[in-house]
């Protein structure tokens, strides 16, 4: 009986244009001839521009002038001595930069390591590496060194307060958060009679402080606003229901820079002529307004995309209404919709730089005004010194928004958003 012997085959490698590098460009980039004819011209677009602006970003840019503005981009007027006659006022907002680096220190320690760990510890030390500028000590000097480097020991501290001590939990870190902030503000705005502390017309806030104020004042409270806005139009009482809806329409249908205006030339018609109107207090609360009106439709669309066997469930376990809200619609609604949230909470920080229409100068018509100034004025050589501070506003706007995208991002991932 003969046995048939089956002949041995030998595997062979796939080509070399298949695999590696070359394997990579050969299916992505030149797979075809017009991928391939694309492939060539966008590689001369993008190297054209790499060419003309990393030459004109280190040859031809001088970012002195950035130096220049120094810590008017920071805090504007605040400082001048127009705003605060006869004292020193930078110490205040540098005091309230030591309180955020403790509620960080406080928050690494509740949270106990991860990204919270990363931005509770790079925070304090950018802050404190600013001490290290070279100015002199005319323009810059030990006392506000010592300040900004004291934001390192403020980490500490509050990593040791709520480690060691009873408010080392989030109830308190929201508690003291808020707390905080309002003593931020009492602070920079002065209290009449107390010596060092003489009051400073918000009209010299500026720079990216007055940016910051707005930003979170505008988020923390448009948030829960926002939340009972979208109750409310959900709600089966019609007088209720009327009223959020008229606000939300009214709100999402006139554009804010019309708002900030009309807060600025009609407002001032409805009351008397010897009657104080803050100009900061009402940019906040137009802002806050309008960015809850846009909340409340992005929650709203949370609770509309919940399956309505939960709430039905909840009723047939005889769970009150507004359990079932609180506890189970809310939450799911709010996790679903972080990405548009956060997304709303990125816009208002950007809208922020429209304050500039009733007269405030935030860090953008701060940067504009005072360059053009110095260009003017033969301070600066040229106007093309101009561009280098934009390129340098754009990268403050962006480390803080691609920061709140980044941590949106990591929130999306620990609860799960997508996936099911």
């Amino acid at each position: 009986m003969s046995t048939v012997t089956e002949p041995v085959t030998t595997q062979l490698p796939p080509p070399r244009s298949e695999t590696g590098l070359a394997g990579w460009l050969r299916a992505n980039l030149f797979s075809t001839w017009y991928n391939s004819a694309l492939t060539v011209v966008v590689g001369i677009v993008v190297g054209w521009a790499l060419w003309y602006g990393l030459s004109w970003l280190f040859v031809d840019a001088d970012f002195t002038v950035i130096g220049t503005l120094g810590g008017l981009l920071m805090i504007g007027q605040y400082n001048t001595e127009q705003a605060c006659p006869g004292q020193n006022c930078f110490w205040r907002p540098q005091f309230a930069l030591m309180l955020m680096s403790l509620l960080l220190g406080m928050s690494w320690s509740v949270a106990g390591g991860g990204l919270t760990k990363r931005i509770a510890i790079i925070v304090p030390v950018v802050v404190a590496l600013f001490a290290l500028l070279p100015y002199s000590l005319e323009r810059m000097g030990w006392d506000v060194r010592l300040l900004l480097v004291a934001n390192l020991p403020s980490l500490l501290v509050g990593y040791a307060l709520a480690r060691y001590t009873a408010v080392g939990t989030w109830r308190w870190v929201a508690v003291l958060s808020v707390l905080a902030f309002l003593l931020a503000l009492v602070l920079l705005r002065g209290i009449p009679g107390v010596p060092g502390l003489q009051p400073v017309s918000t009209l010299h806030w500026g720079g990216l402080m007055l940016n910051l104020l707005l930003a979170v004042a505008g988020i923390v409270v448009s948030f829960p606003i926002g939340i009972a806005l979208a109750l409310g139009r959900r709600s089966q009482l019609v007088v209720l229901k009327t009223l959020c809806v008229v606000f939300i329409e009214v709100f999402r249908g006139v554009p804010l820079i019309t708002l900030l205006f009309m807060s600025q030339v009609l407002v001032p018609l409805a009351f008397p002529e010897n009657f104080p109107l803050n100009s900061l207090l009402r940019a906040a609360i137009l802002i806050t307004l309008f960015s809850a009106a846009y909340t409340a439709e992005n929650i709203r669309g949370g609770l509309q995309a919940l399956h309505p066997g939960q709430a039905e469930a909840a009723r047939a376990l005889g769970l009150p209404g507004w359990h079932t809200t609180l506890l189970i619609s809310l939450p799911q609604a709010i996790r679903n919709v972080i990405p548009a949230i956060v997304g709303q909470f990125i816009a208002l920080f950007k809208d922020t730089s429209l304050v500039y229409i009733i007269g405030m100068l935030d860090i953008v018509e701060l940067s504009r005004k005072f360059a053009t100034t110095y260009v003017e004025n033969g301070m600066l050589p040229y106007l093309d010194d101009v561009h280098e501070v934009f390129i340098f506003l754009a990268l403050v706007f962006w480390i803080f928004c691609y920061g709140m995208s980044y941590v949106s991002g990591r929130i999306e991932r620990h609860l799960g958003v997508g996936e099911r």
